[in-house]
């Protein structure tokens, strides 16, 4: 599937999940939005801890939504704004003006910014403080 393509299915799929606003049920606690490009080393190290994170932790069975906003070319950075703003997160996507290689988790309800992740962080860490705002 292409770059194009699975943005399209992300934004299909965000569109027909019940909305953030009104009822919790079905709603994340914690939003995990993950700024990524091909050509991002950075990334390239941080994506391999969050899937192990997530897999260690159980993380997919939790309620944190994990989103991948794609920087690589004009077209998926274009795709990823819309997504961002649907998130709630549009004007820290567009403060950040294409930067890559970091997690941030963000409440979903405000889009407010809570913490960012890099790849410095092992995925132990990356699951424990995403955790902890679970439980915050």
């Amino acid at each position: 599937m292409t770059r194009a393509k699975l943005l399209v299915a992300t934004l299909v799929l965000l569109f027909s999940l019940p909305s953030f606003a009104g009822s919790d049920k079905g709603k994340p606690k914690l939003l995990a939005v993950l700024f990524y490009a091909d050509w991002c080393g950075s990334c390239k190290a941080l994506d391999p801890k969050i899937v192990k994170a997530r897999g260690k932790a159980d993380l997919d069975n939790q309620d944190v939504l994990f989103v991948r906003l794609d920087l690589t070319d004009a077209a998926s950075r274009h795709q990823s704004a819309l997504l961002a703003d649907q998130l709630g997160i549009g004007s820290y996507y567009r403060e950040n003006a294409g930067k890559t290689g970091f997690l941030l988790l963000a409440d979903p309800k405000s889009g407010k910014p809570l913490k960012r992740i890099l790849k410095d962080q092992s995925d132990a860490e990356i699951a424990s403080l995403i955790k902890g705002y679970l439980k915050s």
